[in-house]
């Protein structure tokens, strides 16, 4: 006889499933994959529903629209993102979530834009968005200016990481070099005397410099070095 326990389950079991009793995290995991796989330019809900096995119809009445499919893609890569303690110090905090998101942007290059759409990406980016929050207060940060501070922590994060997987942050190849040395020197005397530098850039260096003057600039106007 079936208890009332296992009803429940297999309701709650049912209710969680998406189209042909697929999982909705696995129906993500795949859209994750396919994503890698062709990129965004030719991801499209028919392409995923051919790889689940059912109609793009069905995947938009689970997630309601392509956006929500996008959503919970970008909350799936969130997901991975692992848990920084309180135990470290403000900075360190901020330092390891930073490398972290690079981390996963590499690792998951076509995906990982889909961040920047979101004000937040679902229930998996709260706890994160918390420990940020909790870093800049004990970094000093008011109530006042914390939205602020918070939201552009993450856009320089964020885009610092999608510079770098689309190709803006990289060494510059020698014709690159060349057409800036090319330029007038009477018009540009300082880009052309650092072209050649731009050989040597190395795309880490870039992201933790970035990461080091937004912690320096918090500090700034509080009158606090980086390391307090």
């Amino acid at each position: 006889m079936t208890s009332t326990a296992d009803i429940k389950l297999q309701i709650k079991t049912r209710a969680s499933s998406g189209p042909r009793g697929l999982s909705k995290d696995t129906i993500v995991d795949t859209a994750v994959s396919l994503m890698e796989e062709i990129g965004d330019s030719a991801f499209s809900l028919r392409k995923l529903g051919e790889r689940v096995g059912c109609d793009p119809m069905a995947i938009v009445y689970h997630f309601k629209s392509k956006d929500g499919v996008y959503r919970a893609m970008a909350d799936a890569l969130v997901a991975k993102l692992s848990p920084v303690g309180s135990d470290q110090p403000w900075q360190d905090r901020l330092r390891t979530h930073a490398r972290d998101h690079r981390a996963l942007a590499l690792r998951y290059p076509h995906t990982f834009p889909l961040l920047q759409r979101f004000f937040n990406t679902g229930v998996s980016d709260f706890p994160h968005i918390e420990m940020v929050h909790r870093a800049l207060a004990d970094a000093g940060v008011s109530d006042d200016e914390a939205p602020a501070v918070c939201l552009a922590w993450y856009a320089s994060v964020i885009g610092l990481c999608t510079a770098e997987i689309s190709g803006l942050i990289r060494p510059a190849s020698e014709a690159e070099v060349a057409e800036i040395e090319g330029l007038s020197p009477a018009e540009f005397p300082v880009l052309r005397k650092l072209a050649q530098s731009y050989l040597a850039v190395e795309t880490e260096a870039v992201f933790e410099t970035a990461n080091e003057l937004f912690i320096r600039g918090v500090c700034s106007p509080r009158g606090r070095s980086p390391d307090q």
